[in-house]
């Protein structure tokens, strides 16, 4: 028996209000519930939709109405039309879900268009499996098809015209990666008095991004640096812009 969690009634208004031709149903999930998984084993949701404009499909895990975050698959583009799509849950640790739901989200607007819930009751030991597991044919299909859109997808950004800002920006955010973490440690042990306090603004949300990288790591992700590349430019152009007023400012004044 399916029902909708008491946080989603905000959630059903946008998907009411936005459109009524697009339509997701969940079919099936891999394994079937109730189940015990372990250490990152995938829960699989067979989805079935139909729309008359591009969606991305996302599903979300829920416990006693509260979202559970988890490890999950991203979304590729599906083009007007009817068809199915995967999405799957995983955990590394010690984790119960007991709602999945399923929302179709116009790729133009950004908004829910549609969306399915399914009462459920998986969990997840935290342990490493003894055998790897079996799964549903649908899965390798479907998994299949998801991979073909995604590198379709990747091939068009990177067939498309490019500004010629945007290699140098790749560039200067890979490189400020190693280069603001020497940066930080360097200024933290020259530095002295409010001019220290000032260069470590930055150092305590730049010491949880890497826990979340390392974390992420060891849990098998291979985007593991992704919130590193996008926070240590910002972070390094305030050292160097710091660095810069420091000097300024110890200049002698000239008469």
């Amino acid at each position: 028996m399916r029902k909708a969690p008491a946080v989603f009634p905000l959630l059903l208004l946008v998907s009411a209000l936005a459109c009524a031709d697009v339509r997701v149903r969940i079919i099936e999930t891999d394994p079937p519930s109730p189940a015990t998984l372990h250490h990152w084993e995938e829960f699989s949701v067979r989805i079935a939709y139909e729309t008359d404009r591009p969606i991305r499909v996302w599903g979300e895990a829920y416990l006693a109405g509260n979202r559970v975050p988890s490890m999950t698959s991203g979304s590729p583009r599906y083009e007007p039309g009817t068809g199915e799509a995967l999405f799957w849950f995983a955990f590394t640790t010690p984790a119960r879900v007991d709602t999945i739901v399923v929302r179709a989200e116009d790729e133009k607007a950004r908004v829910t268009a549609a969306q399915d819930d399914l009462s459920v009751n998986v969990t997840w030991t935290g342990q490493k499996p003894v055998a790897r597991r079996e799964k549903a044919a649908w899965v390798a299909r479907l998994q299949a098809d998801r991979d073909h859109r995604h590198r379709e997808e990747a091939q068009a950004y990177a067939n498309r015209p490019r500004p010629w800002w945007e290699p140098v920006l790749f560039m200067a955010a890979a490189w400020s990666i190693p280069l603001y973490f020497i940066v930080q440690i360097v200024v933290l042990w020259r530095w002295r008095g409010g001019w220290r306090i000032a260069a470590a603004v930055p150092a305590v949300p730049m010491l949880l991004v890497l826990g979340h990288a390392i974390f992420a790591f060891f849990a098998g992700s291979n985007i593991f640096p992704l919130f590193l590349f996008f926070t240590c430019l910002p972070a390094l152009i305030y050292l160097v812009f710091l660095t810069v007023l420091r000097r300024l400012r110890r200049q002698p004044e000239h008469v």
